[in-house]
């Protein structure tokens, strides 16, 4: 593994000051590392006991050329019996579908398109909890709005709010919205790009933030906004700066959510962790050191997140959100890759992650077994130089909820693609 050493992680550090010339060195950089440390002839390894299926292959039915992908790493596309799921399929740069693969009818149906998504999180499509593997929820542009649809397996639409959603609640009758339109300003790989009248990229600041949907009333109401989030504990880099929320999500009962404020100053990009109650309430801010970047909830008191922090530098911590105790995890193993998108399965006992492409443009799928410390290396893949930057392809690894599957995106073919890996051997073992 040609990992980047900490040498090279601590000008990366000091560089955050400096994000334009961060910006243009990190892009020499890697044209040069893949010159000098780059294999021509490679493009895909796997562990021993590891299979790999296309969604057509899975669902053995013909193979075409489109290309298909799922999106963000919090979400899965498996309903909740392992017989069905569900990816986008790149139509042309305006549209995506929405395509169900059904594995025992052996067959594909189209169920609805999508004229709103991103080349991180897609549609944010995924199955609606408590729905009996029976619908589907996604963003769409409605009527010149930003809306969610609610589709059938037959494509039929059985709801439009006219709000986008960013997380669903485990119970499937709420969830929760920000504004993609300043996301698209702020950072365009995550946000959405088209005109619409309910959204605006420079909204107020008061106007802005985190809203509550209601999936049945089909209403909304802004429960945390921006400016409160400036005004709370506030710090000399948010004078003169660009501010946004982004990645929510509930924990696993739905009883709190977390979520990331970010601000992009002239000193660079600074990112703060908060947890709040389902309603809003009870806001805490639990990281307020600079660098916060990708997380996942353990159960309904802890996180795990790859984060900054003054005692133990850049890592993966366990953090109790009630007491505010952090633990260190995988100290020496999972941290020499750097950062990632982590999940735990059902279980707890693994905790799933990937890594950005390394020197050799390799991205690494990697299972931690937690209570043994043993590292897993799944597989690794290339990922060329075009897929880069905003038009990146991460792995986003998401676990079947039997544990046994992992489903990825990747470009070692070329072109954007889901892939299905058969772990069983691993975790069996």
């Amino acid at each position: 593994m040609k990992s980047y050493n900490l040498f090279e992680r601590t000008i990366a550090r000091t560089l955050d000051s400096f994000p334009k010339l961060k910006e243009v060195t990190k892009t020499t950089y890697q044209y040069f590392n893949y010159w000098y440390h780059g294999d021509q002839n490679f493009n895909l390894s796997l562990h021993p006991q590891v299979k790999l299926y296309t969604p057509f292959q899975w669902s053995n039915i013909e193979s075409e050329s489109a290309e298909l992908f799922f999106g963000y790493y919090d979400k899965t596309p498996w309903s909740s019996d392992m017989s069905r799921f569900v990816r986008h399929r790149l139509k042309d740069q305006n549209k995506v579908e929405i395509v169900v693969f059904d594995r025992y009818e052996e067959k594909s149906t189209v169920v609805g398109t999508s004229s709103i998504w991103s080349s991180q999180q897609g549609s944010m499509l995924q199955w609606l909890p408590a729905s009996g593997k029976q619908k589907i929820i996604f963003n769409d542009l409605v009527e010149g709005k930003l809306a969610a649809r609610i589709v059938s397996l037959t494509g039929k639409t059985e709801k439009i709010v006219f709000f986008p959603i960013q997380t669903v609640h485990p119970q499937g009758k709420e969830a929760l919205s920000l504004n993609y339109k300043r996301l698209n300003r702020l950072r365009p790989e995550y946000g959405y790009a088209v005109s619409v009248s309910n959204f605006s990229s420079d909204q107020p600041l008061s106007e802005d933030g985190i809203w509550n949907l209601n999936l049945e009333s089909e209403t909304g109401k802004l429960i945390i906004d921006l400016k409160s989030l400036i005004t709370y504990q506030p710090r000399p880099e948010m004078k003169s700066s660009d501010h946004k929320v982004n990645h929510i999500m509930y924990s696993p009962h739905g009883h709190k959510f977390v979520f990331m404020h970010r601000w992009l100053s002239p000193q660079g990009k600074f990112s703060r962790l908060y947890v709040a109650d389902a309603d809003g309430g009870n806001l805490k801010l639990i990281l307020d050191e600079r660098m916060v970047s990708h997380y996942c909830w353990r159960d309904e008191e802890h996180l795990l997140v790859w984060a900054r922090t003054k005692e133990s530098g850049d890592r993966y911590y366990l953090i109790n959100i009630m007491t505010g105790n952090k633990q260190v995890i995988g100290k020496g193993i999972l941290d020499i890759y750097g950062d990632g998108h982590p999940s735990f399965s059902t279980d707890g006992r693994w905790i799933l992650t990937d890594t950005y492409p390394d020197k050799s443009r390799k991205q690494h799928l990697l299972l931690y077994e937690v209570t043994t410390e043993k590292l897993v290396e799944v597989g690794s893949f290339f990922s060329s130089l075009k897929f880069s930057n905003s038009n990146r392809c991460d792995l986003h690894p998401r676990l079947s909820p039997d544990g046994y599957f992992i489903s990825i995106d990747s470009t070692y073919q070329g072109k954007r693609m889901t892939y299905i890996l058969d772990i069983s051997g691993i975790v069996n073992n």
